[in-house]
């Protein structure tokens, strides 16, 4: 990052979202974040958010190299949302836009223990975002490594994944707003094999406080590692996430 440039985050995968910038001072990397208003969607409240902090910072917006956002999965309308703002700004700047995956986020959040971690969102109908990543000295990184690609998966199918994964007979750890609904699962009486959800549950590890909520400060930092990689993308070639197709086009694709 050039002195005096400054990256711009959105996050808006959930009902409402938060903004960060990121910029160089004396020799640090410092990220401010505001949340935006929980009471109101994201829609109404991000460009807002987004002209605040560069008011309130005293940026202007030529100082912008870069837009990272979340690109999912998450919200439709989130989604939606943070990608059109980031387009258009991106397009009017003449900057580039950098793609963070949520489940990404949510791992980098968590405070892992385990050699194994399933970054999970809820995605209803029986169902969960997921992706796997390995962690410290059982990757090539040393750190956090991604070891799978984000999908959606059954609730039944995510389980004999993290019963097979690299942590052998050691715990797993689970985290993001999926643990709930991984838990009733868990905890349903009809589920045809006891023994393995008793052996399974067992060796969960569960963090799904608030820290495992995506925030922008992150996505700030995930965007600026790839910005140094060179790993951007033109605003029009990034598009959101879904990973399945909304309730709405489903039913207009069975009449």
């Amino acid at each position: 990052m050039k002195p005096n440039s400054v990256l711009l985050a959105i996050e808006t995968s959930g009902k409402s979202g938060s903004v960060a910038i990121l910029r160089e001072r004396d020799g640090t990397l410092v990220c401010d974040m505001e949340l935006l208003a929980p009471e109101s969607g994201s829609a109404k409240t991000l460009a807002p958010a987004i002209e605040r902090m560069m008011v309130q910072h005293k940026i202007e917006m030529s100082s912008l190299c870069a837009i990272a956002l979340l690109t999912g999965p998450g919200s439709f309308t989130g989604l939606r949302v943070g990608v059109a703002t980031a387009k258009a700004m991106a397009y009017a700047l003449r900057i580039p836009t950098i793609e963070v995956d949520t489940l990404d986020v949510v791992a980098r959040q968590c405070q892992v223990t385990s050699r194994s971690l399933f970054a999970i969102f809820d995605a209803y109908r029986g169902q969960v975002f997921a992706a796997e990543y390995c962690i410290g000295e059982f990757c090539s990184t040393q750190g956090i490594e991604k070891v799978s690609d984000t999908e959606i998966l059954d609730i039944n199918v995510l389980l004999i994944r993290a019963s097979q994964s690299k942590s052998g007979q050691h715990s797993i750890d689970l985290c993001g707003p999926g643990c709930d609904r991984v838990r009733r699962t868990l905890s349903d009486p009809e589920l045809s094999n006891p023994d393995f959800v008793a052996s399974i549950a067992g060796r969960i590890r569960w963090i799904d406080g608030p820290e495992t909520m995506p925030r922008a400060d992150t996505v700030a930092r995930l965007g600026f590692e790839k910005f140094e990689k060179g790993q951007t993308l033109d605003p029009f070639s990034i598009q959101p996430r879904y990973y399945r197709a909304s309730a709405a086009e489903e039913v207009a694709a069975k009449k």
